[in-house]
């Protein structure tokens, strides 16, 4: 059977999206080997080093850094492995006029198959701030050097929730009068103000809420409205979380600073501390919470980066489902699990008909919205443990485990009838869809999931041959 491998995902359009998408971040990024030679640099990298782009990706990324800085990040990246692929590494810059200036590297390691370092990420955070802070204002230096220390803790964490608890856990160290936090993230998909992480507060908590941005009244959404920091020192007087609701003469009295999380010119949330008693924050913490918000909102696009780039690499940009990486790798875990807990694992293969006819007839972009059909209904008839994927053109692959096969023919069956009840209308004509599905089962002498998705599609031709529209099984 011919296959379309056109539309299969390619290498360089993996790196052609992650260019993409570094390219528009403030933070300086490279990527390097491990020798240190610099194999990609974004716009932000070049003017932090006031070198063009591509004298920069003739150089050495260690060259860049200083006799103690190089030293320090090759020790740090003989330490890093697979389980533990970060690491933080501050450089300090002198510049010509005698000013310094100061930035927090957060590097990520990619590894091979062997768990060998191949290829490194740097990410880089401007501290000179905080740095100076700590130097000019001695009063403020044990707060600003406990800001600093959580800092070099969350630039190296890359998983977002919990990431947001060590923001709190920081903020609330840093500032010793705050006794309860919240960490409010905007919902891309609904706009809300959504509650991610709390510290002190009880679950059954009337404060502890979601609510529409800028909807209900309350400081929280004030801040993130007003894209302001705001100092309360009556949370009942002054800006009541939600007036609606009663709070205990505890509540009426405590006191609470909250400071939006903005990246450049767009807002992410707010982080807020609340204390006890009343009147007990200060201006000089309200500047800490700024500072700590500025650095935490990097801290946190630095995690939403990395877990946006780690989605790209294992979804197939057309369909939103797994791509073919993905699908092996998940499936290859899959199989080894039903083989050593001997439990049931079935795969179909699903191949649209007439594919080829359809592009030809209606154009490749009615291809295109005819593959992101299938897709949709081959994700609204699975469960959500079942795995979907692009196996390469116009044809799929699903893992179900945990079902017998019989059970699997009434999802297959549900899953061909419900694609050639879909009417797409293009240009005047209305555009049916069949699709063919071949079944298999893991068995004793299909030892992975190269030989169970080759059983599948063996069926799956025998449905083709044998006129289309149906399902085989692999006997």
């Amino acid at each position: 059977m011919l296959r379309r491998l056109e539309n299969l995902p390619h290498p360089e359009d993996d790196a052609t999206l992650f260019h993409a998408i570094v390219e528009r971040q403030p933070e300086p990024i490279c990527r390097f080997l491990v020798d240190g030679s610099l194999v990609f640099v974004n716009q932000a990298f070049a003017r932090l080093f006031h070198q063009p782009r591509e004298q920069l990706l003739c150089a050495n990324y260690f060259s860049l850094l200083g006799e103690e800085a190089r030293r320090d990040l090759q020790n740090r990246l003989l330490s890093l492995s697979p389980a533990q692929p970060t690491c933080v590494l501050e450089q300090e810059f002198s510049a010509g006029d005698d000013s310094k200036q100061w930035v927090i590297w957060t590097i990520v390691g990619d590894f091979d198959h062997a768990g060998r370092l191949t290829e490194a990420q740097a990410i880089g955070h401007d501290i000179t701030v905080w740095k100076m802070a700590c130097l000019t204002d001695a009063r403020q230096t044990r707060k600003l050097n406990a800001l600093h220390n959580a800092t070099v803790v969350l630039l190296s964490t890359l998983n977002l929730e919990p990431l947001l608890g060590q923001i709190l856990d920081a903020a609330a160290s840093a500032i010793p009068a705050a006794a309860k936090g919240m960490i409010h993230l905007i919902a891309r998909d609904t706009g809300q103000l959504e509650m991610r992480a709390i510290l002190g507060y009880q679950e059954t908590d009337p404060r502890i809420q979601r609510f529409t941005f800028p909807g209900k009244k309350g400081y929280i959404a004030q801040a993130v409205s007003e894209r302001r920091s705001l100092l309360i020192s009556n949370a009942q007087a002054d800006w009541p979380i939600n007036p609606s609701l009663p709070l205990s003469s505890a509540e009426a009295d405590s006191a609470a600073i909250v400071a939006p999380l903005m990246l450049e010119d767009h807002v992410l949330g707010a982080l807020s501390l609340e204390s006890t008693s009343p009147a007990v924050f200060t201006s000089s913490d309200l500047d800490l919470i700024e500072s700590f918000a500025a650095i935490a909102t990097a801290a946190i696009r630095n995690a939403l980066l990395h877990a946006e780039v780690q989605k790209q690499a294992i979804t197939d940009p057309l369909t939103g489902v797994y791509n073919r990486r993905a699908l092996f790798d998940l499936g290859k875990r899959e199989v080894e699990r039903a083989h050593r807990f001997r439990r049931p694992l079935t795969a179909i293969m699903l191949d649209i008909d007439c594919f080829k006819t359809i592009n030809d007839t209606f154009g490749h972009e009615a291809g295109d919205q005819v593959l992101r059909i299938i897709a949709e209904q081959c994700c609204s008839n699975i469960r959500k443990v079942d795995i979907v994927g692009r196996y390469g053109g116009d044809e799929f692959a699903i893992l179900l485990p945990e079902i017998d096969t019989h059970a699997v023919g009434t999802v297959a069956e549900r899953l061909r009838q419900s694609i050639a009840e879909v009417q797409v209308p293009r240009g005047g004509k209305t555009l049916t869809i069949t699709a063919s599905l071949g079944i298999a089962r893991v068995s004793p002498e299909i030892p992975n999931i190269e030989s169970l998705l080759h059983r599948a599609d063996s069926a799956l031709y025998t449905a083709k041959q044998s006129g289309r529209n149906r399902i085989e099984v692999s006997q």
